[in-house]
């Protein structure tokens, strides 16, 4: 701003300064700013505001192209316990209870990952042995699967469980006489050591057995002195279950055991006549001409013996 006198000026305003002020150039808005693609596809996650009562809110220009996606970690916490809790359907899982001293579990030999070993064979004769699962919300759509019971005792001691159970269910192998399926039940026992400490097997495994004696120095077993109850118990079925857990799935071990079911001499009957040795028909159901042309052929050559076929004569005598 300049002041300037200016004099002779006729009028009111005579001899009063004149007042100049500088005129400012006008400066044009900025242009909009042009979201491209690679701003579109952004995410902006901000914390819940009770963790945070202050955040910057979006730009003006920004608010039609971006969006914000609140951002909860105990939500995502909570989403992936549950989804490590909810092994899939037909799971075998332990889940710890001090009040329950007896466990029933129904799951299929499909859902176990034995769908080779399933067959129409082993369902009707699973159905025939009273081997049936009754209705249950948490395992559906086993019409055209073969069943698997499970029965668990549970004996608590101190750091540990103990696992002792059956397993009932029906395989399909190959009859070992005449190739056709063979339904075998299977009825087997197990048991599995539960172990709040690490499972360690020792280095020196000691192969011998004692009996009628007092061992008065127990096998280590994480550090803590065992029962002789769970000697018997192999290395392999001993796992760590940490007090923290609250279960272990243990349809792994289930497998296993139904895995050593498996034998090469199953009969799809007592009676079962096998194949024929010379043309491969079952003898179950037809018949073949080689057992006669056998004996024919024995005969003839009994006839064609020679000279020395007289000798046999008195032997008969």
């Amino acid at each position: 701003m300049m002041m300037l006198g200016v004099g002779g000026v006729a009028g009111a305003g005579a001899g009063l300064p004149l007042v100049l002020r500088r005129r400012t150039r006008s400066r044009t808005p900025p242009p909009p700013m042009v979201m491209t693609p690679l701003h579109r596809s952004c995410f902006f996650f901000r914390p819940q505001p009770s963790s945070l009562s202050h955040y910057p809110s979006p730009s003006p220009c920004a608010a039609a192209d971006l969006f914000t996606v609140d951002y909860d970690p105990e939500e995502e916490e909570e989403e992936e316990e549950d989804e490590e809790g909810s092994p899939w359907e037909g799971a075998v899982v332990y889940r710890r209870d001090a009040s329950v001293h007896h466990l029933e579990y129904a799951t299929t030999l499909e859902r176990l990952g034995l769908g080779d070993l399933s067959s129409p064979h082993s369902r009707a004769c699973a159905a025939t042995m009273g081997i049936l699962i009754l209705s249950s919300p948490n395992l559906t759509g086993t019409k055209d699967e073969t069943p698997v019971l499970v029965s668990l005792d549970v004996a608590r001691r101190r750091g540990r469980l103990r696992l002792d159970g059956i397993i009932r269910t029906v395989i399909t192998l190959g009859c070992y006489g005449c190739a056709e399926p063979a339904p075998q039940g299977i009825f087997a026992n197990f048991s599995l050591l539960l172990t709040e400490g690490r499972v360690e097997e020792p280095d020196v495994v000691d192969l011998g057995t004692i009996f009628e004696e007092e061992q008065t120095k127990a096998p280590v077993l994480t550090g803590s002195q065992e029962d002789g109850d769970d000697e018997d118990i192999d290395w392999d079925d001993r796992l760590h279950f940490p007090a923290g857990e609250k279960e272990i799935d243990i349809s792994k071990h289930i497998r296993d055991i139904i895995h050593l079911e498996i034998t090469l001499d199953a009969l799809c009957s007592p009676t079962c006549k096998g194949l024929c040795v010379g043309c491969g028909e079952n003898l179950n159901t037809s018949s073949c001409s080689c057992n006669t042309e056998k004996q024919q052929a024995k005969a003839k050559n009994v006839q064609r013996r020679g000279p020395l076929k007289d000798l046999l004569k008195p032997l008969q005598r």
